[in-house]
């Protein structure tokens, strides 16, 4: 199967840019969870570092079980936050569900995926990512391992020497209580 080429009208900053941007975003640490989410039964501190040059939006989210601690936001470039979910009050179950994002690559198309996450009663903690704009897609992708996903299309701009320029979109889910990290990253791309 090949990949679809998708052009898009934003100049693309240089990949060895990007490469020391990535590199600052994905080192920087994340704040711990606070003590008050701590004593809930069931907890996940989610880190979430956008190594791309483009904003994001969350989408929507969705719930198995419990609720957000912290609810995530939408940023900007080569930025990170934090989000944190919980088992509901006076709730036996523990914390499930997935969360939607889209990726605005310029000002009409975006790459839309949505993470998941687990931390139930029964059973382990669990991450996953998958392509897609359904946030329960992302719930279902979650596996101990974690995950990763590559985008199925590539994308070509022009840098600002006005020369082609390829990329494509990689995300990473990697499990854990604090942090469970999520991480975007923009890839160049060999002809």
């Amino acid at each position: 199967m090949s990949n679809t080429i998708v052009q898009i009208s934003n100049t693309i900053v240089a990949p060895l840019t990007v490469s020391e941007k990535t590199t600052n975003i994905v080192q920087e640490s994340v704040p711990e969870a606070n003590n008050d989410l701590k004593e809930k039964s069931r907890w996940i501190n989610c880190s979430f570092k956008n190594a791309t040059q483009f904003n994001y939006t969350v989408v929507n989210s969705y719930f198995s079980s419990g609720r957000y601690w912290k609810a995530p936001e939408g940023n900007g470039p080569f930025s990170s936050m934090s989000f944190s979910c919980c088992n509901g009050d006076n709730a036996v179950a523990g914390v499930s569900g997935g969360t939607a994002f889209s990726l605005w690559l310029d000002s009409k198309q975006s790459f839309d995926f949505a993470v998941g996450w687990t931390n139930p009663l029964f059973g382990s903690i669990k991450a996953g990512v998958v392509e897609s704009a359904n946030p329960e897609a992302g719930y279902e992708a979650a596996h101990r391992e974690g995950g990763h996903i590559r985008s199925k299309n590539f994308y070509i701009g022009k840098d600002e020497k006005g020369n082609p320029t390829k990329f494509y979109i990689q995300v990473s889910a990697s499990p854990g209580n604090d942090p469970m990290s999520f991480v975007v990253q923009q890839v160049a791309a060999e002809d």
